[in-house]
């Protein structure tokens, strides 16, 4: 039964440390993500 706490600890702290990073700085002082640059160009359009 030992065993099992472990792993249960185990999983715990994997799951927490996966969650964190996405739980924080989620306020509105982020700077917004900067715009995709335009990797596919369309030549057929091209006048």
């Amino acid at each position: 039964m030992n065993t099992g706490w472990i792993v249960f600890g185990i999983c715990i702290v994997f799951v927490l440390a996966g969650a964190i990073p996405l739980l924080r700085d989620r306020g509105a002082d982020r700077s917004p993500p900067m715009p995709r640059k335009e990797t596919l160009h369309d030549w057929r359009n091209e006048k």
